[in-house]
């Protein structure tokens, strides 16, 4: 991604291979590669990755330099989103951002704008409201949350992580981040490396509300940035530009029902049932929810589906379909749960943890504390466990 930043401001002498004596914008998202091999392209021609169905591409300028981008033949080729490049710095547009963004629009795509980030710039609020004054996000059905490209810089001779220190650095991004949902409500998606992110921000792991977008041009998902359990999108292969066509790939994490949830307008989620591995048995909010949570039921019927709505943070609320009410940690976790309140507190949040085998678990921000399915599930769920063993494992299972 590119931009014209100067680096006046902080009293540097503006690189010669910098965004701004680079008439097409210095920066895109290619940080798949190591520092300095930006003039190395991989080849697009890679499969798409076991387990993904939904593609999509990113482009810059740099997709230019064979003519205009044909959105119909994007679209016709099976993928379903794009980002496109907006801006870079706090001076930089892309001169085709507002073409490319339409015309993939036009073709049916979902469509995000993303900014590649110049944190040698010093004033990350200001960045970050040059890019959403460009972006043209709008709280539709087919617009994407923005995206932010943060990876080496692309010119020789560029102070490893810009100079910045990885407090400064975790310091930059957050004011950006946090400019940035101020402005437009939803959290802005993050696009990086783990060998990028972890030296240069000393592996903070604090940014896992914001949706990941992994770079790693491998047959395999790359490991994950410090903070992140899950990807939303990964960018497997980078594009290129000498090549017609020659996009860089992605694929989102989920079907396009969850994809469409990226959106300023989300469609409304399926419910879910929640399933205790103790006994393989239904967890229901008993009585229509007057009773406390437990895992009895061997089908799913109202009372046994639930909405997870996102409540900041990275924290979800469990609202129960049988009531409409949500989930409470009842007492700081020293009580059952129960589905009784009708909005979101502290003792009505909770972390969704993923494990390895496939279940998650549920972490009560109440006390920190993961839920079980208590006596094999014979009593009410509470969240009273330290740590997760076969009682404190649940599916996740969409209802419809």
């Amino acid at each position: 991604m590119s931009a014209g930043l100067a680096l006046g401001a902080l009293g540097m002498a503006q690189p010669v291979s910098a965004a701004g004596s680079a008439p097409d914008g210095g920066g895109r998202a290619n940080a798949g590669l190591k520092p300095g091999a930006r003039t190395s392209s991989a080849s697009t021609s890679a499969a798409t990755p076991p387990g993904y169905t939904i593609r999509g591409i990113d482009v810059s300028s740099h997709d230019h330099n064979l003519g205009p981008i044909d959105w119909p033949a994007v679209a016709a080729g099976g993928y379903k989103f794009a980002y496109v490049k907006a801006t870079e710095g706090h001076t930089y547009l892309n001169p085709y951002f507002a073409e490319d963004y339409a015309a993939a629009k036009a073709a049916g795509l979902l469509v995000g704008a993303y900014h590649f980030a110049r944190p040698d710039g010093g004033d990350p609020v200001t960045e970050a409201n040059f890019f959403v004054d460009n972006a043209q996000f709008a709280k539709d059905s087919q617009t994407l949350v923005p995206m932010v490209d943060i990876e080496w810089p692309y010119w020789s001779g560029a102070p490893t992580c810009y100079g910045l220190t990885p407090t400064e650095m975790s310091s930059w991004i957050r004011s950006f981040t946090d400019q940035v949902k101020a402005r437009i409500g939803r959290p802005v998606m993050i696009y990086t490396n783990t060998n990028y992110w972890n030296p240069c921000t000393g592996s903070d792991a604090s940014f896992g509300a914001n949706p990941l977008d992994i770079a790693g041009y491998t047959e395999t998902r790359p490991p994950l940035p410090a903070g992140w359990t899950t990807e939303t999108i990964w960018q497997y292969a980078a594009g290129d530009a000498s090549k017609p066509g020659n996009y860089s790939q992605n694929v989102f994490n989920g079907d396009y029902a969850a994809l469409t949830r990226l959106t300023g307008a989300p469609a409304a989620a399926a419910p879910i049932a929640i399933r205790a591995r103790a006994n393989n048995r239904y967890v229901v909010a008993e009585n229509a929810g007057a009773k406390p949570l437990i895992a009895n039921r061997t089908s799913v019927g109202l009372w046994e589906q639930f909405d997870l709505v996102d409540a900041g943070g990275g924290f979800v609320g469990i609202r129960a379909r049988a009531n409409g009410r949500y989930v409470t940690a009842e007492s700081a976790g020293s009580q059952p749960l129960i589905a009784n309140r009708t909005s979101v507190g502290a003792w009505e949040k909770f972390t969704v943890v993923d494990n390895s085998d496939g279940t998650i678990s549920l972490r009560a921000n109440a006390n920190g504390r993961y839920v079980t399915a208590e006596s094999a599930g014979t009593l009410p769920l509470i969240a009273n466990r330290t740590s997760v063993g076969p009682w404190e494992k649940f599916d996740r299972i969409a209802t419809s």
